[in-house]
């Protein structure tokens, strides 16, 4: 449990609460949002970020990146954007930041799917 209480716990359902403060950060943890006008770029690049991440937001994403992982990540993420109307921001959030994050409320943490089956 977070030393911040309940307050700082997810309840993602099925009585199992997520405590991001607690997760393991195995590369550098980076956060990055985008504020895109075109639907179609707009969908583009929430699929790049869905490669890379995991969708917090509707267009924010946590990514556990090493440095070279994530420089091909925001390569790939500008290639979608147009930078006369779009933007993109990334913040880098180091192992011991991310065990001050502050949650509250009621979210749905999604997991990268590791296969499906039909």
């Amino acid at each position: 449990m977070s030393r911040f209480s309940d307050s700082a716990v997810y309840d993602v359902g099925l009585d199992v609460p997520f405590d991001p403060s607690q997760e393991p950060v195995k590369k550098m943890l980076y956060l990055v949002a985008y504020d895109i006008c075109a639907p179609r770029r707009l969908r583009h690049a929430a699929k790049v970020c869905e490669d890379y991440g995991v969708r917090v937001e509707k267009s924010v994403f946590e990514c556990d990146l090493s440095e070279t992982q994530f420089a091909a990540f925001w390569n790939d993420l500008q290639d979608e954007i147009d930078p006369e109307e779009d933007a993109l921001v990334a913040y880098r959030i180091c192992r011991s930041c991310v065990k001050e994050t502050l949650t509250a409320g009621v979210i749905e943490r999604p997991q990268k799917a590791l296969a499906y089956i039909f």
